[in-house]
């Protein structure tokens, strides 16, 4: 079986793409998988070791950008369009599969001519435009929360979950044996986050306790100005521009700070770990307030808009819940809501699409 997988631009889009083209080799290893991006995407870094296959391909944003831009954008599309169908002729995938970003449109819509089977991933709480037009082409559409079935048609739309790295999987929270100190890990998805990086510190400061410890991830931008302000407020702190190791940041955290992207969001219900939320106010759609609000409902999360999460907020939050009891039963919460089985669920069916045999002992 050889599948294509487009997708990238953010960790949120790369490492769902990651999980499912784990799952599928698992299943077997005669299977093949083919990564596609962009040269501008965080997959130029995640698969600079070579372990996995990629190509690259042209192409830009077009939502909410300024004239120029959009232009260029769609210029970049269609150039990605027909350097997809070579691709795609010479690659001869049995399925596409688009995980989100503005690499998957050339990709699946270059399929869908070459009459090649295509699926996609919605990972937010509301479609983007890309995956509203892509699913007029798709055979499966995998959505992460059941509230997706609204904008999709009903038939050919599966709640999965949104992937995640399987190695995450490995991770047990022990809320039950309390630590003398609390772990903070602060991110703002893969580039940082201008918000976390200025108001953190600075409420860290505010609030004064000693028994708190942090993993700060800045962006390349913020790192020196960062570590010198958990320095200044005599905070300890490792802070750097990029955490290589997420599962032994994870697995030492008792607490999250950062934004709701899709991914975020599904590894910390996955994990079953506490969270305050500040989304990136700039989303398409708003999308990261909705996916934040899912968990805030359930009690697995607070969510701090933006515009508010100043740093006597954030202190404000952080002193009600950094208690033990508060923490393991907002993670429980949290744990509730995951779906960590998303990568198989998301195999199972393009392996129905496929027609292709399954010996169960494998799933």
């Amino acid at each position: 079986m050889r599948i294509v997988i487009a997708g990238g631009g953010s960790g949120g889009h790369v490492f769902p793409a990651i999980s499912i083209g784990e799952e599928i080799l698992r299943r077997d290893p005669g299977n093949r998988v083919l990564f596609v991006g962009t040269k501008r995407g965080i997959e130029s870094k995640v698969f600079k070791n070579g372990n996995y296959p990629i190509e690259f391909i042209s192409s830009s944003g077009v939502v909410g950008k300024g004239f120029k831009e959009s232009i260029r954008g769609v210029v970049l599309a269609f150039r990605g369009f027909f350097e997809s169908l070579g691709l795609l002729r010479r690659f001869k995938p049995d399925l596409v599969l688009g995980v989100g970003g503005y690499v998957s449109g050339p990709v699946v819509a270059a399929a869908f001519l070459l009459r090649i089977p295509t699926a996609i991933c919605e990972q937010n709480a509301i479609p983007g435009i890309t995956n509203r037009v892509l699913s007029v082409l798709a055979k499966r559409i995998f959505v992460s929360f059941e509230r997706n079935l609204a904008f999709f048609p009903n038939r050919k739309t599966v709640v999965t979950g949104n992937p995640i790295r399987s190695s995450l999987l490995t991770i047990k929270k022990d809320y039950a044996s309390p630590k003398d100190v609390f772990v903070i890990l602060v991110f703002g998805g893969s580039q940082g986050a201008k918000t976390l990086n200025q108001s953190v510190p600075k409420a860290m400061g505010l609030l004064g306790r000693r028994n708190v410890y942090l993993i700060h991830q800045t962006g390349e931008r913020d790192v020196e100005d960062v570590r010198k302000a958990y320095e200044w407020f005599g905070i300890r702190a490792e802070v750097v521009s990029f955490i290589e190791d997420m599962n032994n940041a994870y697995r030492r955290a008792d607490l999250v700070i950062g934004r709701a992207g899709a991914g975020t969001i599904a590894e910390i219900t996955a994990i079953g770990i506490a969270s305050i939320l500040i989304p990136y106010p700039f989303s398409v759609h708003n999308h990261q307030l909705e996916n934040a609000r899912i968990l805030e409902k359930e009690g697995a999360a607070i969510v701090i808009e933006d515009k508010d999460a100043v740093p006597e907020k954030i202190a404000e939050v952080l002193d009600k819940i950094l208690h033990w009891d508060k923490l393991r039963e907002m993670g429980l919460r949290a744990k509730r809501l995951g779906r960590p089985n998303a990568a198989g669920l998301i195999v199972n069916e393009i392996y129905t699409i496929l027609g292709v045999y399954q010996d169960v002992r494998k799933n």
